[in-house]
Order: C-alpha cells, then sequence, then structure tokens
C-alpha cells in the first residue's frame, strides 16, 4: 500500500512538440502538476486536447521535449527506456478504453504474465486474489472472446492491481462500456483504488466519471487552464 502523502508525481513545465508537414506542432505546453500517494486525479478535455499524450509522458512511456517529470522518486528524463520499463513493472499500473488482453490466454494467464514479466513471486496466487477481487473467481479459464465487455475490463483492472502499484493511470476505462456497465466497472475501479491506497490519474472525457477524483484538471489547446471539483457524488455531465 502507497504512502499516503508520499510524493508520487510530478511535473514541471513539461512541453511536447512533434514535427509536421506545416513546421513544430506543441501538442503540450507547460504543463505542471504534483500528485501524492492515495490522492486522485482526473484530467478532462476535448478530443485533442492532449490529454491522452499528457498521460503517456507521466507514465514514461515516451519522453517530453521539455520540462522535467519526476515519477516514484526518479528522474524520468535521467534513464533510457529500459529503465523506465522497468520502472513501470514494479510501480505502475495501465487500464485502457481497450481491455488489451491477449486472446489466446485465459483470464488467468492474462493476469499471471504480466506479474511474471515483471517478475513477482507467486504469480499464480497474486493473480488468483486480484480475479477475486473483481468477482471473477468463476471465469478464470474463460478466454477473452468468452467474456462481455465489462468482464474483460474487469480482468485489466485485475491485471493493473495484482502488482499492487503505486500509481495507476487509466485513460478512458469505461469508454467502450454501455451506461451501467461502466458505472459498475467505475465502482470497482475506485474501490479497488481506495482499498489499496493508489495515487490514481484518470483521463476521460466523462465529467461524471471525473468528478468522483478529489482533483479535476481541464486541458485545453495543450495547456492546463484551470481546476474544477471533484469528489462530488452523483454530479451531473458538464
Amino acid at each position: 500500500m502507497t504512502q499516503s502523502g508520499k510524493e508520487i508525481l510530478s511535473a514541471r513545465q513539461v512541453g511536447f512538440s512533434v514535427d509536421a508537414p506545416g513546421g513544430r506542432l506543441d501538442i503540450l505546453k507547460d504543463i505542471s502538476l504534483d500528485l501524492n500517494g492515495g490522492e486522485t486525479l482526473a484530467i478532462v478535455g476535448a478530443s485533442g486536447s492532449g490529454k491522452t499524450t499528457l498521460l503517456g509522458l507521466l507514465a514514461g512511456l515516451d519522453r517530453p521535449t521539455s520540462g522535467d517529470i519526476r515519477l516514484i522518486g526518479a528522474e524520468l528524463k535521467s534513464l533510457d527506456e529500459n529503465a523506465r520499463a522497468r520502472l513501470r513493472k514494479r510501480h505502475v499500473g495501465f487500464v485502457f478504453q481497450s481491455f488489451h488482453l491477449l486472446p489466446s490466454l485465459t483470464a488467468l494467464e492474462n493476469v499471471m504474465l504480466a506479474l511474471e514479466i515483471a517478475g513477482f513471486d507467486k504469480p499464480r496466487e497474486r493473480a488468483l486474489g486480484a480475479l477475486d477481487q473483481v468477482g471473477l473467481s468463476h471465469r478464470l479459464e474463460h478466454y477473452p472472446r468468452q467474456l462481455s465487455g465489462g468482464e474483460q475490463q474487469r480482468v485489466a483492472i485485475a491485471r493493473a492491481f495484482a502488482g499492487e502499484p503505486e500509481i495507476l493511470f487509466a485513460d478512458e476505462p469505461t469508454g467502450n462500456l454501455d451506461q451501467r456497465t461502466g458505472e459498475s466497472v467505475a465502482d470497482l475501479l475506485f474501490e479497488l483504488n481506495e482499498r489499496h491506497g493508489t495515487a490514481l490519474v484518470l483521463v476521460t472525457h466523462d465529467m461524471r466519471l471525473a468528478r468522483r477524483c478529489g482533483r479535476v484538471e481541464e486541458i485545453e489547446d495543450g495547456r492546463l487552464v484551470g481546476r474544477r471539483n471533484g469528489a462530488v457524488a452523483g454530479a451531473s455531465s458538464a
């Protein structure tokens, strides 16, 4: 369990640019934010605003063009790709809009594989416990094609929490689900996040989901433009 109040993530004046046919394209500009253990942060914005790009940079999946990011005590710019991958394996969990389950593996095997790659002891026991927490003990030997969308996302959540990460990055985790199933999956995500004391960075366009986080930051045209209120039970969508 992550120690509450411990700095987990810090970004300072982060920018990200790419070369485009029309010249240099600035996707992110002067982004600064912090997140401590147990805190939850939602990043909202229109499609193309840069929120998914920002999530990738914060998780060390790519390098910023400018600025500094510190994740789990490590300066990401000082780490090569392999070192960043090792950091993610042991300390970071991911949940995506697309479930990213391997179709040739069962639910149990999908969770076990992530644990084995990260080098955890007793991966089968950990995977069984994680799948039990998401209510899928009766689906262990089922393949993704035999599971509903909600069940597949529950497997993905089990996989994300099985290694007891210090921070979880979630990109539109309910985006491929109907409203009722999405609400059930969201309930599970926040329940497990609180139980494990994990820091959470959530990217979404759904303000009802975003407002369940303690903080909500809005991104527009690559910049953080303001903070909205979070942790409002039953808030309506904006």
